[in-house]
């Protein structure tokens, strides 16, 4: 009987160790305050998460434009990122879809957005810088992208103008390149010729409307519209520069010249009106 009892009591005693996992009290209470570290962690992140997704909280109330700018305004940057209606907080903000907002003003030529912590959009804008006027409506950089800006931030700007068909920016504007520099290499300290504007049709038919520059003054309202044609069109320009001053010399000083026909073979037409004085 003694033994019956024994082997039920060392049976008690095996189970009681299955069922135990701790060998003293000490590590329960250690794994219990384990336990507690966790919870605790999950609290709060999830508090601190919940905390900044609020919109009265970390909000982004800094903004610094950066960059070659000229015509982009930070109250522009504002309307952008308002009108996405993004949350206006630190983590709510998607820089990816600013940047791709802010790449819809039609001037900004490349943009880059980023965070800075806790409370700042750093945005960074490069423009395209405007050489000419192309239909009066729009304007060309040096490559010939075509852009435009609000009329009142470009009220003072003051830049020689373009006329072509759409979509022929870029060619005329090689053209209109080579003919400027012509202008420039063939200038000297006496007379210098510079652009006022220039048109060109389906064509490829050219008309200028030149000023001249004597020592430096330009002279107003004394213009000359040269028609080039669209054969030769550097070739004739250069000539009429090169023979301007003879030509200049043989008009009357109370006339003046108003229209220089380059478009023949052997020779130039000018006509002339009289100088109201």
């Amino acid at each position: 009987m003694k033994q019956v009892r024994q082997a039920a009591h060392r049976r008690e005693e095996k189970n009681k160790r299955r069922l135990l996992i701790f060998r003293n009290t000490e590590q329960f209470l250690g794994f219990l305050f384990f336990i507690m570290i966790i919870f605790i962690s999950i609290w709060v992140i999830q508090s601190f998460k919940n905390w900044m997704d609020d919109p009265e909280q970390m909000v982004l109330s800094q903004l610094t434009l950066s960059g070659e700018h000229t015509y982009t305004t930070e109250d522009d940057l504002r309307n952008a990122i308002l009108g996405l209606g993004l949350p206006n907080t630190y983590i709510g903000q998607d820089v990816n879809d600013i940047q791709q907002e802010i790449m819809r003003f039609p001037w900004v030529k490349q943009t880059s957005v980023r965070k800075q912590w806790p409370d700042r959009l750093i945005i960074y804008v490069e423009e395209y810088k405007p050489v000419l006027y192309w239909n009066d409506l729009f304007l060309l950089d040096k490559n010939g992208n075509v852009f435009s800006v609000p009329l009142d931030r470009i009220a003072e700007l003051q830049l020689p103008r373009l006329y072509g068909p759409e979509g022929k920016a870029k060619a005329a504007l090689e053209i209109y390149l080579k003919l400027e520099d012509i202008s420039k290499k063939l200038a000297n300290n006496e007379l210098a010729l510079h652009i006022k504007f220039a048109i060109t049709d389906e064509r490829n038919a050219w008309q200028l409307m030149i000023k001249q520059c004597i020592s430096g003054f330009c002279l107003e309202n004394q213009e000359i519209k040269l028609l080039l044609g669209s054969e030769k069109i550097e070739q004739r320009y250069q000539q009429f520069i090169k023979l301007f001053p003879e030509i200049q010399s043989r008009v009357p000083e109370n006339e003046r010249i108003t229209v220089a026909d380059l478009r023949y073979e052997n020779g130039i037409s000018v006509q002339r009106e009289k100088i109201m004085l």
